[in-house]
């Protein structure tokens, strides 16, 4: 994965239908109240069809917070793509604005987390504790073809 962001790295070394050329984020480290721009190149070896499944797994240090599987074509019509994605070059560009407030994370209540801009609909509502959080995503095919998988990590330092 190039010249891309070290917050969002790649599962394994384990080949996958897409290969990632670079996914970049502006500013590197996501700021509260600020617009960030996402951009992503890769490359499809195999077109994406429907009923693609991504599966999220949520982790304050090695306790999970949560584990879903989505339909993948659902989640990305909230980013105005569809399925089938043909195979060739991917790319992607879209900024979004970070909301002022960081939700708080009661980890033991009603837990909402939002994953935006894939994932609007993902919520988990809760205080962000600080730790290091960590977020798997992994997309699979309905033959289990693995089209990619990545892991996002961020801090949320103490106060």
């Amino acid at each position: 994965m190039g010249d891309s962001t070290k917050l969002i790295t790649k599962c394994d070394k384990q080949p996958d239908l897409l290969t990632i050329e670079y996914i970049r984020l502006n500013p590197e480290v996501p700021v509260k109240g600020k617009n960030l721009e996402i951009e992503f190149k890769g490359y499809l070896s195999e077109q994406v069809p429907e009923g693609t499944q991504v599966e999220i797994v949520v982790k304050l240090g090695l306790v999970q917070l949560l584990k879903r599987k989505f339909d993948f074509c659902d989640k990305i019509q909230e980013i105005d793509e569809k399925c089938p994605i043909p195979e060739g070059e991917v790319t992607f560009h879209k900024e979004v604005e970070l909301p002022n407030q960081i939700r708080k994370l009661y980890l033991y209540n009603n837990h909402t987390f939002s994953f935006t801009p894939f994932f609007s609909s993902l919520t988990l509502n809760a205080t962000i504790a600080p730790g290091k959080y960590t977020v798997r995503a992994e997309i699979v095919t309905p033959e289990n073809k693995r089209v990619t998988c990545l892991v996002g990590t961020t801090i949320f330092p103490r106060r």
